[in-house]
């Protein structure tokens, strides 16, 4: 299917945001086979929590979060107008007043949503199509609002829709990123440039949301010490080799601040030592993992940075995540203080090698660094 289909006039999504479509479908068809071997409860028990967790996180109630997360089968009739404007009232009655859109919608504006809903496209991109039409409809009944990190989606409704488009193409629902907002809604100037800028986002958190329903468990079994396969061996070498690498510019930084001030470089294996990493760090709890830890000290505050390469699923599924978090303590206390994103991470499919995902990891372990040298350096 060729995803620029539907795509603003004129525009042409470009090769890595097609790349990141094609590593959702590769991601899914695994998804789609673990489903199969799962029962009904376990599936719709996954998607529950990973969903309600982020939907109260914005204001959102239980029944909200059971309206986005519905599964396939309980979507119910087919997309109709009225099916809409009911769909869209019951969002509004179940958001908090403040995200209530001033005006209702009307049957010309179901009309035009139902038009990019049914568009033949890539279903990431219909969501992206479904997304940006019903917030330009909410912007021009009741006025803009961009979504922050720190206040959430102005309206939940498109992201309900956006979701609803996914889950009939049998996807996951988006999430709203606690860490990331989307970009703008491309309704204004340069459009193209906004909308491919949208798809690669939906994209991320449709990869994000595939991965964390893959590594949900409910049959959960302690590590055992096993040899790390070839592609998580490859991948945890090349990320303790660029560790170690960074770590000495990163100590000749800090010792301008403190002449005391250290860098160092651990690895370990989680079938080994469980303990060596907070059980949150795990995608999948009791799954393989490997870590990578980088302990800065300055004066009385040490940050201990975490880079994870782990299975995903329990049995394993083949498919590996590579995630970064940390850890900043002070005379205060303990606390975690990367604040990375679920699309941060990066998702290693069973048929890659290294070099394929290595760009990705990288940058994602220099992303952590800099966020981390931040913290450290202004306590």
């Amino acid at each position: 299917m060729d995803s620029q289909l539907g795509a603003p006039v004129g525009a042409s999504l470009p090769d890595p945001v097609r790349t990141e479509l094609t590593d959702v479908d590769r991601l899914r068809v695994i998804w789609a086979e673990q489903r199969q071997a799962q029962a009904r409860w376990a599936r719709s028990a996954a998607r529950r929590a990973l969903t309600h967790d982020r939907i109260r996180t914005w204001g959102g109630g239980s029944e909200l979060a059971e309206l986005w997360s519905a599964e396939p089968t309980e979507i119910g009739p087919p997309l109709t107008e009225d099916h809409l404007l009911e769909l869209a009232e019951r969002t509004a009655e179940l958001s908090p007043e403040s995200r209530r859109p001033r005006t209702p919608l009307r049957s010309e504006h179901a009309r035009a949503l139902l038009e990019v809903m049914n568009l033949p496209v890539h279903p990431v991109v219909r969501a992206a199509h479904t997304y940006t039409e019903c917030a330009r409809i909410l912007d021009e009944l009741g006025g803009g609002c961009r979504e922050t990190p720190e206040e959430g989606p102005p309206w939940f409704l498109p992201w309900v829709l956006a979701s609803q488009v996914l889950q009939r193409a049998d996807h996951p629902p988006l999430s709203p990123d606690p860490h990331t907002p989307p970009p703008e809604p491309p309704f204004g100037p340069g459009p193209e440039e906004h909308f491919a800028e949208l798809v690669s986002h939906f994209a991320r958190l449709v990869t994000e949301a595939l991965r964390g329903e893959l590594g949900r468990s409910f049959e959960t079994a302690p590590a055992t010490e096993r040899p790390a396969p070839p592609l998580a061996a490859v991948t945890r070498r090349r990320v303790l080799d660029y560790v170690r690498s960074r770590s000495t510019s990163v100590a000749l930084i800090l010792r301008a601040l403190d002449p005391h001030a250290e860098a160092t470089v651990t690895s370990g294996d989680g079938s080994r030592d469980q303990a060596a990493i907070p059980p949150r760090f795990l995608l999948t709890p009791g799954t393989s993992h490997w870590w990578i830890r980088l302990d800065l000290v300055v004066g009385e505050a040490s940050l201990s940075l975490y880079v994870v390469i782990q299975d995903v699923g329990s049995p394993p599924s083949g498919v590996l995540a590579v995630t970064a978090e940390a850890r900043l303590t002070t005379p205060a206390g303990v606390r975690e203080t990367l604040r990375m994103s679920g699309s941060d991470s990066v998702t290693v499919m069973p048929s890659d090698c290294v070099d394929d995902r290595w760009p990705q990891v990288r940058e994602l372990v220099d992303e952590a660094l800099s966020r981390s040298m931040n913290e450290l350096t202004r306590v």
